[in-house]
């Protein structure tokens, strides 16, 4: 009886090939993800929610300065300004606030939620990578409710002055203090809430721990002022990062408000100047916000999760 033969194995020619182009490298694949982050903060090629709640918060953070240039259309802007540049953040910075708590949650929970942490992370991207692309993204989104409605206002005011040369040599030393405010609240604010969303595990936990960063602080501060005219209610600002913000913008404007009988009750402008801290304490306090919230988020996503 002759044995069967063994059997063998056969390579078939399926037609893969090795490839060969040019291989982009990490640095494109970092801006790759920022690019993508920044399209999904503004519910790009997403569905109709993200679209309303991104957009919907840009036109409420514009409605002052449309105000303001209305207004400028009737009462010339060299004679009469109805909402001043050192102003503006101070009255949208529950805006800024909403906003930062929105994009930031769904940023980073949208990526814990579906399962594409691993995948970001197993090349080339490295974690800190990851954490610096939704920083800068999240930061670069905030510019459209910061400095873009305060950008748009300037120059409403500029077309609506009766001497456009005129106003731009008496005005035109605001457009720094605009610039510079308006990115160190996109920044600061930015990182803490990659920070936040970073540490939890539900977007929804995310959305509510950045706004309990800004409201609890917030709400303190107003009840030690209220109470005490020691050095708590002098130092207790700088552990809310409201107060800091408003701060540092009225210290970079050199706007801040006197000293009144009634600062004590009043808004954070009347506490900033009760306090009586120098303008360069709120500055630094926002660089140490600044740092400590992205040292957490780099070292969250460092860390196995």
């Amino acid at each position: 009886m002759t044995s069967e033969p063994a059997p063998r194995g056969t390579i078939y020619d399926i037609g893969y090939r090795p490839y060969e182009g040019r291989r982009l490298g990490r640095r494109f694949a970092v801006w790759s993800l920022y690019i993508l982050s920044l399209r999904n903060a503004f519910g790009l090629g997403r569905g109709v929610l993200p679209k309303v709640l991104a957009f919907g918060l840009v036109i409420l953070a514009v409605i002052p300065a449309v105000v303001q240039i209305v207004t400028a259309s009737v009462v010339p802007s060299d004679e009469f300004e109805f909402i001043r540049p050192h102003e503006y953040y101070g009255i949208i910075q529950v805006i800024i606030i909403l906003f930062v708590a929105a994009l930031s949650s769904d940023l980073v929970g949208n990526d814990r939620r579906q399962g594409t942490l691993a995948l970001y992370f197993s090349r080339p991207i490295l974690r800190g990578d990851y954490a610096l692309a939704k920083l800068a993204a999240l930061t670069t989104s905030l510019l459209a409710v910061t400095v873009l409605p305060q950008a748009f206002m300037f120059g409403g005011n500029w077309l609506g002055a009766s001497d456009a040369w005129e106003w731009v040599k008496q005005n035109g030393d605001d457009f720094a203090p605009i610039v510079g405010s308006g990115l160190l609240i996109c920044v600061m604010v930015a990182s803490l809430g990659i920070a936040c969303a970073a540490f939890a595990e539900r977007r929804s936990f995310a959305l509510v721990s950045i706004l309990v960063v800004f409201a609890v602080p917030l709400a303190v501060a107003e009840i030690v002022i209220d109470i005490s005219d020691g050095d708590a209610a002098r130092y207790v600002v700088l552990f809310s990062p409201a107060h800091v913000m408003r701060g540092f913008t009225l210290f970079l404007f050199d706007a801040f408000p006197t000293l009144t009988f009634s600062s004590q009750d009043g808004s954070l402008d009347d506490h900033l100047s009760f306090v009586d801290l120098r303008g360069y304490v709120y500055l630094l306090a926002a660089f140490i916000y600044t740092g400590g919230a992205i040292a957490l988020a780099f070292s969250r996503f460092r860390s196995p999760s």
